[in-house]
């Protein structure tokens, strides 16, 4: 399958990994008329962001009626089985209509397998659906998408042209986003989709400037200033400790072989943490781009250190045989349940995947959830 093609599809579940934290205690709950064109019976499941069924309806002849609860207004994740559909959706209201078409259909394959993911959900009653399809449009998004979605049926002359076109819309993304959302949030200070959206935006963003993260943050009042994003976007502003220039915060977490491994230790080489989890789809999509990194650059001086965000010992270490990555891997802890892991937490790595480089002197040189932006640190680091 067409890699490009494949980070399409994880771009959708990626949106899950950025809002799990995102969470308050004030439970509503929902109701949600669904009509599937193309899926006639089976079961639907509403599901939380590491994929715990939380809620289930019928459908019969195509229709359904799921009846749940939500703590913030946001995605939520939706499968349909039998033949593991899945498509994510906004649920931020009591009473919501979903009319779902599995044309166009977009498939992963494993093992396999297939996964397919419904691309056309169309949304009424949602205000937070509403506003991110006006994002989604006006920032190229929408046709973005679109185009991924023709790929698998494309000859190789007309693969290329499209990835041509599709990389052009990712790189304009960035600006566009910046500024689609700095209009919708002086026209729309309050809104609660301007808050969401704007934390999504600021997560894929390749250069996540603390200056910029603040100067929005101070456009935002009433709900959504007082809404859980707003809060999660808040705690990103960093510590002084890590911030770009200063010496990176040091640490102590376990190997495989329960060995430990401080940060301080490897003083007098470039290193590159890579925050990442088992389950974090995403993570796993850039490990090769990785390996080559380390390929290329371990020689010359490069440590890379990965950082898991695995709850469970045994799912980091399946993902280890799995994935067999060359460089150093530990584990990281945490306090409590519901609680950010202890290093995610010092560096500010409230989404994943997510670098940080540090040069030979312990100072960190860069901070990204995108790997090609550190990609071209290390290029001009070791010119």
């Amino acid at each position: 399958m067409n890699k490009l093609y494949k980070t399409t599809i994880f771009l959708f579940l990626l949106c899950f990994i950025i809002h799990a934290k995102a969470q308050t205690d004030k439970v509503t709950t929902f109701t949600i008329d669904g009509k599937i064109k193309g899926i006639d019976s089976g079961i639907i499941y509403g599901l939380t962001p590491d994929q715990k069924i939380v809620d289930s309806a019928v459908i019969v002849k195509g229709k359904f009626i799921l009846n749940g609860n939500f703590t913030s207004p946001g995605r939520m994740l939706f499968k349909i089985k039998p033949g593991n559909w899945m498509f994510p959706a906004f649920v931020d209201v009591s009473h919501i209509s979903f009319d779902i078409d599995t044309a166009g259909t977009m498939h992963q394959y494993a093992n396999g397998k297939d996964y397919p993911v419904i691309r056309r959900v169309n949304e009424i009653g949602s205000p937070l659906a509403d506003a991110y399809n006006a994002y989604a449009k006006e920032t190229g998004q929408e046709e973005y998408l679109s185009l991924a979605g023709k790929l698998p049926y494309m000859n190789k002359d007309s693969v290329a042209f499209l990835t041509s076109k599709m990389e052009a819309l990712r790189n304009s993304f960035p600006e566009k986003a910046k500024s689609w959302i700095a209009n919708y949030v002086r026209l729309n200070p309050m809104s609660i989709p301007g808050i969401f959206i704007f934390n999504e935006i600021y997560s894929q963003l390749p250069d996540k400037s603390p200056t910029y993260l603040s100067s929005m943050l101070s456009k935002f009042t009433g709900d959504a200033k007082a809404s859980s994003y707003y809060q999660a976007l808040y705690s990103r502003l960093p510590r002084k400790s890590v911030l770009i220039g200063k010496i990176a915060p040091d640490f102590t977490l376990l190997k495989r072989d329960k060995t430990k491994l401080t940060l301080s230790s490897t003083r007098g080489s470039v290193v590159l943490l890579d925050f990442w989890a088992s389950w974090c789809v995403p993570c796993r999509a850039n490990i090769p781009a990785l390996k080559k990194v380390y390929a290329k650059y371990h020689g010359k001086g490069l440590e890379l250190i990965g950082i898991s965000d695995d709850r469970e010992w045994s799912h980091w270490t399946k993902a280890l045989d799995e994935e067999k990555m060359p460089w150093t891997q530990v584990i990281d802890t945490f306090p409590a349940p519901n609680v950010p892991a202890i290093v995610g937490k010092l560096y500010g790595s409230h989404t994943i995947p997510y670098y940080v480089l540090i040069d030979q002197t312990g100072k960190i040189i860069a901070a990204s959830g995108d790997e090609r932006f550190i990609t071209n640190k290390l290029v001009e680091l070791f010119r």
